[in-house]
């Protein structure tokens, strides 16, 4: 009787024990992993934040992430659509929500549904479900306006101005008014304004089919004050407005796109599948080909280069299987080229950093493409490109988001370390300027060698020291 009720005791302690830990399994899962605050110090990094987005993540996952300045916009399969305050650097307000904040969730039905990329804009979010086209309001996440759609879309929509362009199956683009309430303003009394942004408050609010001469199967992407989209037979068309009404240019690229172009003010870059590499800029009457480059790539032609990067002066490009190749923006001239294939994340300083092929995230210098830091993603396994900010943004497929920025020493952003040369060059500056009174020390650490990341068992001690 007494080794029955002993063998029970220690039964009960052992069910105890694992019910104990149960609750602790997710937190010790980001042990090790990109969102471990030790692991992210060693590569120049912090966490800025961390949030899980609430959805039931049992049945469900997230599976679209869209960044911009002043939030992340992020859709879970359940039908609801989540916004997360961004890190805008020079967008931040006072009084606002901080960073990392959970600013609404709205559910817009139909679970399982195909999901678009998110158009986002300061005042108005706007997101293609099945046969609709929503407005959702970015400060409060009330829909502001409901649209049917005559066609089912074909990429995400695009708030640019007083305009809404959503690109449909039938080869054509409906414009749609942000506002759909204001009424268009006839007055003389707008003499003043600009005659552009006039002249397009004065049309008409009703929605608009645009014959797009193709296919469009990246979302739009503005264009000054105008939007721009490429037709999968390689037509770009810009629609600006002009001083009576809107101006249409188009180019034929000779050639199907390779993934979707980049764009940076009036300037247009973007690659074919045949490996060219062109860049275009907005002229008097039209688009100008600035430059054109042959990639050289031993690819089939019909093997994707999804991903175009700008970054200052430098033009990234992946090439598939052949790698990244970086680009002089201004004359096209090849950088550097690497090995490494992997998708973008973010380019953060002299950093880019990416999703690798072997499930890690490299960390390559711009300077000459070497690789210089890892770190590993654990569930964070969602890739998700920030062209908004110098942001890793991490996403998980259970709804786990969080945010690296630059680690901030002594008033001084650091990601990661200059180059060797970089570093070598600033030391020689200082050596060569007298220090005509004593000066808090500002000699940059030695450049930190970080080792490959190693598949570890959840039972090994975690590495404080990174060694």
């Amino acid at each position: 009787m007494f080794q029955l009720c002993k063998s029970r005791i220690w039964l009960w302690l052992l069910i105890l024990v694992i019910i104990a830990s149960l609750p602790r399994a997710d937190a010790e899962s980001l042990y090790g992993t990109a969102a471990d605050p030790f692991e992210v110090g060693r590569v120049g990094l912090a966490r800025e934040w961390i949030i899980q987005i609430p959805f039931d993540s049992d049945r469900y996952r997230l599976s679209q992430v869209d960044t911009a300045r002043w939030m992340i916009i992020a859709q879970s399969e359940d039908g609801i659509v989540h916004a997360v305050r961004a890190s805008g650097g020079d967008t931040a307000e006072a009084g606002g929500p901080l960073p990392g904040t959970l600013l609404w969730s709205t559910p817009l039905g139909l679970p399982k549904a195909a999901l678009h990329s998110a158009g986002i804009d300061r005042d108005l979010v706007t997101i293609n479900r099945d046969m609709d086209a929503f407005g959702i309001d970015s400060r409060t996440g009330s829909i502001f306006w409901k649209r049917r759609l005559p066609s089912p879309p074909s990429a995400g929509s695009l708030p640019v101005g007083d305009w809404v362009y959503v690109p449909l199956w039938d080869k054509t683009v409906y414009r749609l008014p942000v506002n759909p309430y204001r009424r268009p303003s006839n007055s003389n009394s707008e003499k003043d304004t600009d005659s552009k942004t006039s002249s397009s408050s004065k049309l008409s609010l009703d929605p608009v089919r645009i014959k797009s001469h193709g296919f469009i199967e990246q979302q739009p992407s503005r264009f000054g004050e105008g939007v721009l989209w490429c037709t999968d037979y390689g037509r770009l068309t810009v629609i600006e407005p002009a001083e009576e009404g809107w101006e249409r240019h188009e180019f034929f690229l000779h050639d199907n796109p390779n993934g979707p172009v980049a764009v940076r003010d009036k300037v247009i870059f973007a690659a074919t599948e045949k490996g060219e590499l062109t860049r275009f800029e907005d002229a008097t009457r039209g688009l100008r080909l600035t430059w054109r480059f042959l990639l050289e790539t031993s690819l089939h032609p019909n093997m994707p280069r999804p991903q175009i990067m700008l970054h200052n002066e430098t033009l990234l490009v992946s090439l598939g299987e052949e790698g990244i190749a970086a680009h002089n923006a201004s004359n096209g001239e090849r950088l550097w080229k690497t090995s490494l294939q992997g998708t973008f994340l973010a380019c953060i300083g002299s950093h880019l950093w990416c999703y690798d092929i072997m499930n890690r995230i490299t960390a390559i210098r711009l300077i000459d493409g070497q690789e210089d830091a890892w770190l590993c993603p654990g569930p964070f396994t969602i890739p998700v490109t920030n062209r908004s900010s110098e942001r890793i943004i991490l996403a998980s497929p259970r709804g786990l988001l969080a945010s690296l920025r630059p680690r901030v020493i002594g008033s001084e952003q650091s990601a990661l370390q200059p180059s060797t040369s970089s570093s070598k060059t600033s030391n020689d500056t200082k050596e060569e300027t007298p220090a005509e009174s004593p000066q808090p020390s500002t000699e940059k650490p030695e450049a930190i060698k970080v080792e490959k990341p190693t598949p570890q068992g959840k039972d090994e001690p975690f590495n404080f020291f990174g060694k």
